[in-house]
């Protein structure tokens, strides 16, 4: 589980940047607003990738990612459920960014689970 955890780290981290650069782009918005996203995504890849090399502080960066993570969508999924999402970034994105945004904080939090209490294979 510890495994599979990594693995949606690193394709959560790519997905993340990507879909960042997709919803902003031709109207970013304030800096800090999007350059948390790609810490978010860089924290994920590195703690993806650190785990699935067995680094002894793998898991660590990892658990720290998903948290991180789940904290960030959590936040965004509350203030666009507020004030609903910017009708420019959610045509950009199909229609579809509260559902996005909320797969993200669900899958997050079920990655968050798994590498904290996932066995690592010996």
């Amino acid at each position: 589980m510890l495994r599979a955890s990594a693995i949606w780290a690193v394709i959560g981290g790519v997905l993340l940047a990507t879909l960042e650069v997709r919803a902003n782009w031709g109207d970013w918005q304030w800096w800090p607003w999007w350059l948390v996203d790609f810490v978010a995504a860089g924290f994920l890849l590195i703690g993806g990738i650190r785990t699935l090399r067995g680094d002894l502080d793998g898991r660590l960066w990892l658990v720290a990612a998903w948290a991180f993570a789940f904290g960030m969508g959590w936040m965004s999924l509350a203030g666009n459920i507020e004030i609903g999402p910017d009708p420019n970034r959610d045509a950009r994105l199909g229609g579809g960014y509260i559902a996005l945004v909320s797969f993200g904080v669900v899958s997050s939090l079920i990655a968050l689970l798994l590498a904290l209490f996932g066995r690592p294979k010996t």
